[in-house]
């Protein structure tokens, strides 16, 4: 008498699982986005192997470029035709590198459409694939608080805009601008200053703006385009607080001492009274005449970020 296979339900079962991509260890096909995400792991590997081996910049770039052209094929595949208005036709794809000893390789995926001067900029990606970029972003040592928020966390803090947007110059944030999202999306917008100097007395002269939907995620700028007179109140304090931190400077500088604590006093009194100035204008904006035009204007810019 032949004894019965007990094996095979559990055979048949466990088949039935891997094709499926259900057990354990198996993955779920994945999609285009996933795909993307698989090649730039690889590539990002590939490159760094050949960086840790010693390779010439040459021979780095030489990996790199087809590489780059790859992942851009495939990100454009992704995102389709896009066209934003008062932006170059063809934009440019992030990260720019991969290069781990680059700056650029921290880019987020996704490509850039700019105008002729730079100010208006729209970074477009899939949002499985910018949220992958942000999580891994968040896990660096050095990574802002409100980049480890997830993105509808991150999304409208200064960091976020600095990571995505930010190239040589920090954005110093103002205030949320009041757009209305539609069903299904998130956005947001803001009045800030991109600078090197860090805040002083200048007011905001560019908008911000991310959009989430549809899939993607749209993180721009756009100049604000608005004629701000000064204001007195607001000048004052920024006139005190630079005064005092000038005359802890020139005292420090007498003794020729880079260790005198004066010098770290004046900074921080000027970064006082930067904020001071900063508090003064937001109290006041919305009553000021070029307010109405800006909330327009971000309306109108998270309207071109829903291309359509």
């Amino acid at each position: 008498m032949t004894r019965p296979d007990r094996r095979r339900p559990l055979l048949r079962l466990a088949s039935a699982l891997l094709a499926a991509g259900l057990l354990a260890g198996a993955p779920a096909h994945a999609g285009p986005a996933e795909d993307y995400i698989g090649a730039h792991t690889k590539a990002e590997a590939e490159v760094a192997a050949a960086v840790k081996a010693g390779k010439s910049d040459g021979d780095i770039e030489k990996l790199s470029t087809p590489l780059l052209k790859d992942l851009e094929k495939r990100m454009v595949g992704l995102l389709g035709p896009l066209a934003f208005k008062g932006t170059q036709k063809k934009p440019v794809f992030m990260p720019s590198s991969l290069n781990p000893d680059y700056l650029e390789s921290k880019e987020p995926d996704g490509l850039l459409f700019s105008g002729a001067d730079l100010t208006t900029r729209y970074f477009v990606s899939p949002e499985p694939i910018f949220t992958q970029w942000l999580a891994a972003r968040a896990k660096e040592e050095d990574a802002a608080p409100e980049l480890r928020l997830g993105l509808k966390g991150a999304m409208g803090t200064e960091p976020f805009y600095f990571a995505v947007l930010g190239t040589d110059a920090a954005l110093i944030k103002y205030m949320d601008l009041p757009v209305t999202a539609s069903e299904g999306e998130s956005v947001t917008a803001a009045l800030g200053l991109f600078t090197q100097s860090g805040q002083q007395n200048d007011p905001p002269s560019s908008i911000v703006f991310t959009r989430i939907g549809d899939g993607r995620v749209v993180v721009g700028t756009a100049d604000l385009k608005a004629n701000i007179k000064p204001l007195p109140a607001c000048e004052k304090l920024w006139k005190e607080a630079n005064a005092k931190a000038t005359k802890l400077e020139d005292a420090a500088a007498k003794t020729k001492n880079d260790e005198d604590p004066r010098w770290k006093e004046a900074e921080t009194v000027r970064e006082a009274g930067g904020d001071a100035f900063r508090a003064c204008f937001v109290k006041a904006a919305p009553s000021l005449p070029f307010f109405a035009g800006a909330v327009k204007r971000a309306e109108d810019l998270v309207q071109a970020a829903r291309g359509r």
